[in-house]
């Protein structure tokens, strides 16, 4: 059995990846980190916290995760860590 550290709040998941990407201005917004947060809030994926698993954001399942999504969230990770 594995056990997994993450968040499902919106407000938490923000501020492990705001942690991550320090010299960026990542907000809740549409153009940011919204859309992902957005699939965050309705437990598709969860956010590990960077502090118990090395800086960088962790993506996982959530418990209502389907594979058909896999685009959507990869495309929502891309809005704001885009160079």
């Amino acid at each position: 059995m594995i056990f997994h550290f993450a968040t499902c709040n919106r407000q938490a998941a923000l501020g492990f990846i705001q942690i991550v990407y320090p010299g960026k201005d990542i907000t809740d917004t549409p153009e940011s980190a919204g859309p992902l947060l957005d699939f965050v809030e309705k437990d598709i994926v969860r956010i590990q916290d960077p502090m118990m698993y090395g800086n960088r954001i962790q993506v996982i399942p959530g418990t209502n995760w389907k594979d058909d999504l896999r685009d959507e969230v990869f495309n929502a990770c891309m809005l704001f860590t885009k160079e």
